[in-house]
């Protein structure tokens, strides 16, 4: 019974999570960039990208570390907007790259979201 307590607790905090790191409004880029104009990154892995993709996107994987490898060679004065398939790694990318010190970078949730 402790287990299924600790599970159900496991399952809230995930809940939670994702709805911290996602965006769950469409986006219109063509609007957000011509505002605030920026570098758009997917962090979604290769055959998510390869399946369809934000036309002038980076492609930088959070999971298999390609973000982190290139965050040195950012600009920190630049506003970054980073997606994924539903939000949580692209808000887990955001706050990775917040931890370094860029202060513009939104998480635009998932590519679905994207118009």
């Amino acid at each position: 019974m402790k287990n299924l307590g600790f599970i159900l607790a496991g399952i809230a905090m995930f809940v939670l999570v994702l709805k911290i790191y996602s965006q769950s409004k469409p986006v219109k880029m063509s609007e957000l960039l011509i505002k605030n104009p920026g570098v758009v990154i997917d962090v979604r892995t290769i055959d998510e990208w390869n399946s369809g993709h934000y036309k002038n996107a980076l492609h930088l994987d959070w999971l298999n570390g390609d973000l982190k490898k290139e965050c040195a060679n950012f600009d920190k004065s630049k506003t970054y907007y980073l997606y994924c398939a539903a939000g949580g790694r692209s808000g887990q990318a955001t706050e990775y790259m917040k931890s370094l010190g860029f202060r513009n970078v939104v998480n635009l949730g998932g590519y679905s979201n994207l118009k």
